[in-house]
C-alpha cells in the first residue's frame, strides 16, 4: 500500500500506542500474581477482550490490574442525548477529544465482590448520579454474574445517555494531576463514591427499585 507521511506517522503511532498498553498490561499482570491478587488472570482476560474489541479505551493507573480509567466519548452515548452533546461542545471548545472518564476499582477476588465505579471527570449533574456514583442497580446490588467488564460498560452508557446526566463542569486539567495534591484529590473522589454507594445501598435495599424510581 502507498502511505503518506502523515499515515505512516499515525501508523507509528499506534502501534507505539498499542504496545505501551500491553506493557502496561503485562507490568501490572505480573505485579498482581506476585501478590497474589485471585482476579490477575480473570481481570487480564477482561482487558484484553476491550482492547481487541476497540470499543471502550482503557487505562492502567500506575501499572494496576486494579483500577482502570475508561474513556466514554461522545460517540459512545446516544447522539441525541444531552450528555453526548455536552461532551461534543467540550471538545469542540477545546480543539481535542474531552470524553467522560470513568475510574474503576477492582477487589481482589472480583467478580465475586463488586467493582467500584465513579465519574471522575468531567463532572455531571443527574438525579441519578451522587458524587460520581451511578443509582443503577446492577452497581448497586452487584451480582458475580454481571462480571462481564465489556458489557458493563456499555450498560453504563446507556444509563448515563438515558438519565438526564449533562456535564456541570470540565475538569481542572484533563490529564490526571500528578503529584501529592492530585492523589489526594483521587482518594477524596474514591471515599466520596464508596460513600455514596453505601447510602444507594441502604436506601435501596428499604425501599427497593422499582418503588423508588432506581434504574
Amino acid at each position: 500500500a502507498n502511505y503518506t507521511a502523515d499515515e505512516a506517522e499515525e501508523e507509528a503511532e499506534a502501534e507505539a500506542f498499542a504496545e505501551a498498553r500491553f506493557a502496561s498490561i503485562e507490568r501490572a499482570f505480573a505485579a498482581a500474581k506476585a501478590k497474589g491478587v485471585q482476579s490477575s488472570t480473570r481481570l487480564v482476560k477482561e482487558l484484553r477482550a476491550l482492547f481487541m474489541a476497540g470499543t471502550f479505551e482503557v487505562e492502567l493507573i500506575d501499572d494496576s490490574l486494579l483500577v482502570w480509567e475508561v474513556a466514554l466519548h461522545d460517540w459512545a452515548f446516544d447522539p441525541s442525548s444531552p450528555l453526548s452533546k455536552d461532551l461534543e461542545a467540550l471538545s469542540e471548545a477545546a480543539g481535542d477529544l474531552v470524553p467522560l472518564i470513568l475510574r474503576v476499582h477492582f477487589s481482589a477476588d472480583f467478580p465475586f465482590s463488586p467493582p467500584l465505579v465513579y465519574v471522575a471527570r468531567p463532572t455531571v449533574r443527574s438525579e441519578y448520579v451522587f458524587d460520581g456514583a451511578l443509582c443503577m442497580e446492577m452497581l448497586v446490588d452487584w451480582q458475580p454474574q454481571y462480571g462481564n467488564v465489556e458489557s458493563m460498560l456499555v450498560q453504563i452508557s446507556a444509563f448515563l445517555a438515558h438519565s438526564g446526566a449533562r456535564v456541570e463542569t470540565a475538569c481542572k486539567g484533563e490529564a490526571a494531576a500528578a503529584g501529592a495534591d492530585g492523589e489526594a484529590a483521587a482518594t477524596a473522589a474514591r471515599d466520596s463514591a464508596r460513600r455514596a454507594y453505601e447510602k444507594l445501598k441502604a436506601f435501596h435495599d428499604k425501599k427497593g427499585w422499582a418503588s423508588a424510581g432506581g434504574r
